[in-house]
């Protein structure tokens, strides 16, 4: 066992250490190489990664790089060179590692060399190389040597940390003006970038675009790219293209462009797709037009589908641009047809309605004109028959039958009413004059309708009135007072009634089996007397008769009976406190 075990550092960084004797390093030991490594170690070859994971192969004498593993002759000369720039940057994350690896294998290279120049003639191997004169200087020297390295060397965004690394620190002494800190190094690097002039950024980013510009080119005339071509697919198809294999652009730069390209591609080919489906509509618009040509024409869908649509119809199958639509969409043609045509039946309707509403206001307001030319003949208590035999020949009755809204009926009956609000506000007028007058009824019926005819004709508030509308409105004061009268005499019949009933229960009450009933009324008189009952029945002989017919053995419902009148509450010692008094009518 060697001893040595592989690590990580908390920044993922691989490191190596051994378990006997505590030494750690950077750089894969020998004892751990694989057979591949140990042979490309023979050869002076390393293996590398790239900041996207793609494994390279570089050679740290002769600078040479490869995406290949190299092929090794079987036997070569070991020759002593100064190593040359490396042309394939470093894994980004392993900054720190790759330049205290370069640190290390210069210092082997200059001892190298002296031990060289010990054994041989120093003169016969002249060393040229610029970094044996680099000298180490203050912080604030070095700062400003490096950056003028920096901009010396026209360094941009594009440029790596590594890279600066396997170029400039081979080639450039005042790389070297501060030894071994890399730390130091890499903060120069981006204070640099971020001071850098508008014009260094503008020119970048001139840069950034010609290589979009010429990558996207390259993109364009690869056949292979289409619309759903993916970058992994995609990298393989042009993996050895020079301008993307010896590139300094970032992956994900490169892969922006080529996602732009291909969205372009696949909104340029669904753009054509739908180009020809809208032609292809058009075109069966036009196709279901002749077919059906008008409302009149319309044919149900399964005729349609079967006669003339799809591969029923050479027509149809004829046109190329019909193969794009499915039979959803010719469906919704013919619907889309179909609700056009229905709306075409519906803003028809709506016309004529509209048409028929003015013609049935007009006949309605010429019929109303008609009406007002026999006004003078409706009055506020006229009926139908009575104007129908005037108007039932008149064109303007005529035309407004079978129409909607009001009828003519209706319109003689709205005349008719509005006569008769006009007529009670007359009645009511002429009520009042007869209170203001204290107007006196007379028995006679003929009697008062002369006199209120006189009464009337000559008031100030009646005189518009014709004759007609006059007897109308005495003919309805006459039949109010009659209503009145009728109602007065009604009351007083109940009320005798009620006083009869009362007077009934008295007897039964006064006359029982304790005290028998007297042979005559003059000496149940004597009795009977002091009663509010008998006080409040007034006739004397209806009293007579009820007390003839009182039998002491009835009940009171016998008697209610005897008597003809309905049943009564059962009788109290007096009357109510409260009565239901007589309504007080107004004689006029």
């Amino acid at each position: 066992m060697s001893g040595w075990n592989e690590a990580h550092d908390p920044e993922g960084r691989t490191y190596y250490y051994h378990a006997e004797t505590g030494e750690t390093t950077w750089d894969k030991p020998s004892e751990l190489y694989t057979e591949l490594e140990q042979q490309l170690d023979k050869h002076g070859w390393k293996a590398g990664e790239t900041e996207e994971g793609q494994i390279y192969y570089y050679n740290q004498e002769t600078g040479q790089s490869s995406w290949e593993v190299p092929t090794f002759p079987e036997s070569t000369e070991s020759q002593l060179e100064v190593p040359a720039p490396v042309s394939v940057p470093a894994p980004a994350n392993d900054d720190v590692v790759t330049e205290t690896a370069t640190s290390t294998k210069t210092e082997t290279l200059d001892t190298t060399i002296q031990d060289a120049s010990a054994s041989k003639n120093v003169e016969s191997y002249p060393l040229q190389s610029k970094l044996i004169e680099s000298a180490t200087k203050s912080r604030t020297d070095a700062e400003r040597a490096f950056l003028q390295m920096l901009a010396d060397h026209q360094i941009d965004s594009t440029w790596s940390f590594n890279r600066i690394i396997s170029e400039l620190s081979c080639s450039d002494p005042r790389y070297w003006c501060v030894d071994d800190d890399p730390l130091w190094k890499r903060k120069m690097f981006e204070q640099y970038l971020a001071n850098r002039s508008e014009d260094q950024l503008l020119k970048e980013h001139s840069a950034v675009n010609k290589f979009k510009d010429a990558f996207r080119t390259m993109l364009e005339q690869n056949s292979k790219i289409h619309f759903y071509t993916r970058w992994t697919t995609a990298k393989r198809l042009f993996a050895n293209e020079p301008i993307y294999k010896h590139s300094v652009v970032s992956e994900k730069t490169k892969r922006t462009v080529f996602q732009e390209y291909v969205d372009d591609l696949r909104k340029e080919h669904f753009g054509n797709v739908e180009k020809t489906r809208q032609r292809a509509l058009s075109e069966l618009q036009d196709y279901l037009n002749a077919i059906i040509p008008n409302k009149e024409q319309l044919i149900p869908w399964q005729e349609l589908s079967s006669k003339y649509l799809f591969e029923n119809s050479t027509r149809f199958t004829s046109n190329r641009h019909f193969q794009t639509l499915s039979k959803h969409d010719v469906l919704k043609q013919y619907v889309a047809m179909v609700e056009t045509f229905s709306k075409q039946i519906m803003d028809e309707i709506e016309r004529t309605k509209a048409a028929n509403y003015t013609a049935d206001r007009k006949a309605r307001d010429r019929f109303r004109h008609l009406l007002s030319e026999h006004s003078k003949l409706i009055r506020c208590n006229s009926k139908w028959e009575d104007v129908y035999p005037l108007i039932k020949s008149e064109p303007r009755f005529k035309a407004l039958l079978g129409r909607n809204g009001s009828s003519a009926l209706d319109l003689f009956l709205d005349v008719v009413e509005e006569k008769a609000l006009v007529m009670n506000a007359h009645h009511s007028v002429a009520s009042q004059i007869l209170v203001d007058n204290n107007y006196e009824w007379d028995a006679d019926r003929e009697i008062n309708t002369k006199k209120l005819n006189e009464l009337l004709r000559v008031h100030a508030h009646l005189l518009e009135i014709d004759d007609p509308d006059r007897e109308i409105l005495i003919s309805k004061l006459l039949t109010e007072r009659d209503q009145k009268l009728a109602r007065q005499a009604e009351m007083e019949h109940r009320l005798l009634e009620q006083r009869k009933n009362y007077f009934n229960f008295l007897l039964q009450r006064v006359f029982s089996e304790a005290r028998p009933k007297p042979a005559s009324f003059d000496e149940a008189q004597e009795q009977l007397k002091n009663y509010a009952e008998y006080k409040d029945l007034a006739d004397e002989e209806t009293k007579r008769r009820l007390f003839e017919a009182f039998e002491p053995s009835k009940t009171a419902s016998q008697l209610v009976g005897s008597t003809g009148t309905p049943n009564a509450p059962p009788p109290a010692s007096k009357l109510p406190r409260k009565r239901q008094m007589t309504p007080v009518e107004l004689d006029y």
